[in-house]
Order: structure tokens, then C-alpha cells, then sequence
């Protein structure tokens, strides 16, 4: 309703206001809030993430309307669906075959649709009502569990944050040991967000810069 967001906000005018004076829309870092909680009785912990951003923004950005508009979106925590990476073949150059199996356990199932009642819920709610037009995902028509699941399988991906291709552990699927040293390999190391075992419970770039620091220690301690 009112013109708040990043729409526009990268207009020559906006642009020269960030060089000179590091003012205007493009101080913003999109993802403007947050916030952490549970939506399933069973959960000990917070089982959502969300984030909100003040744009219009459409398949990550890619295809954006025009106009103003902002958005709310629920995360899955320690999801239960476990996606593969396999080699095609012996050629280091080809794509290696990907299948995330996105939603396979129907416990990210639920926690996503609960997750997505309390979205709208929350922009619902009497502070958005100066600003909330109409809702464009799912969309108004969209009421039962099973329109909002439909949803949720058509639209739901990873935000930016898969781990665990190279997985620490001494079982037959894990890559490195405890010390980050690739299994039957000399002097090889992975020091990324691909050795955790399990995804952590939020953004994976402080676990990351941490398992870095540990790795120059292991090294520089070799």
C-alpha cells in the first residue's frame, strides 16, 4: 500500500546517493529482519527460521515484478530429507549428479506448512495493515492444508545453505576424519561447510569461519 521497499532502488539517483554519501536503499542488505521459533509441539528448539525482506522479489530475485511489495519466508531448521551427490563418471570436468529429494520426510513437511500459517499470520497482523496489498504467494485462494502443501512442494528450495557432501565420521560415508583429513588420501584436507555432519541450526557462515580457524590450527600444528 505505501512505497516502502527496494523498488527503485537502483536508479542512478539511489546509485550516486550510496557512492557519496553511503545513504539511501542500497545500505539495505535485503534480508532485513529475522527471527527464530517453534511451530511443532514436539520441538525442543526452534524448528523455523524466518527472514524478511523489504522487496518484490520472486524466484530469488530472478524475476521480479514491478512495483513495491515485501516478504516473509519460513525456513525449515535441521530438515529430515537428505539429497545425494554422485559422479556420472570419471571425468573430473563432467556435472556430478544432484538429487536434493527435497521434502521426502514428511517431518519438513509439516514444520513448513506450520511455518507458513504463522507467516500469514503474522502479516496479518494490525502493524502491516498500512502496508499489506494483496497476498501474491500463495495467494488468497489458497486455504486448506492441502493447497498450501501443493504450494510448498512447488515452490520450496534450500536457501544458499547445503552442507555435508564431505561429511566428518568414520562410517563408510564419511569423507574426512576428525581432524579434516580426506579418508586414504595424504595431505588432503576439506575445510567447508561440506564436513558437517548435520546442518546447524541457522545461517552456516559463523560455523564455517569457525571450522576454518580449527583447520589452521590442526596445520599449523601438523
Amino acid at each position: 500500500e505505501q512505497p516502502i521497499s527496494l523498488e527503485g532502488a537502483d536508479s542512478l539517483w539511489n546509485v550516486l546517493k550510496y557512492l557519496v554519501l553511503k545513504r539511501g536503499p542500497l545500505t539495505s542488505n535485503v534480508a532485513e529482519a529475522g527471527g527464530f521459533t517453534s511451530v511443532t509441539e514436539a520441538a525442543d528448539r526452534p524448528d523455523i527460521q524466518f527472514h524478511f525482506g523489504p522487496s518484490y522479489s520472486v524466484n530469488h530475485g530472478f524475476d521480479n515484478p514491478d512495483g513495491h511489495g515485501f516478504w516473509l519466508g519460513a525456513l525449515c531448521l535441521r530438515p529430515e530429507s537428505h539429497g545425494r551427490i554422485t559422479l556420472d563418471s570419471a571425468d573430473p570436468y563432467d556435472d556430478p549428479a544432484i538429487d536434493p529429494q527435497y521434502l521426502t520426510a514428511d517431518a519438513d513437511l509439516e514444520v513448513l506448512l506450520e511455518g507458513l500459517k504463522l507467516v500469514r499470520e503474522i502479516l496479518q497482523s494490525e502493524p502491516f495493515d498500512a502496508y499489506r496489498g494483496e497476498e501474491v504467494a500463495p495467494g488468497p485462494d489458497a486455504q486448506s492444508d492441502e493447497e498450501l502443501i501443493e504450494h510448498i512442494r512447488e515452490t520450496a528450495a534450500s536457501l544458499y545453505h547445503p552442507v555435508g557432501t564431505c561429511k566428518m565420521g568414520a562410517d563408510e560415508t564419511a569423507v574426512v576424519d576428525d581432524r579434516l583429513r580426506v579418508h586414504g588420501c595424504d595431505r588432503l584436507r576439506v575445510v567447508d561447510a561440506s564436513i558437517m555432519p548435520t546442518i546447524t541450526s541457522g545461517n552456516t557462515d559463523a560455523p564455517t569461519t569457525m571450522i576454518a580457524e580449527k583447520a589452521a590450527d590442526y596445520i599449523l600444528g601438523a
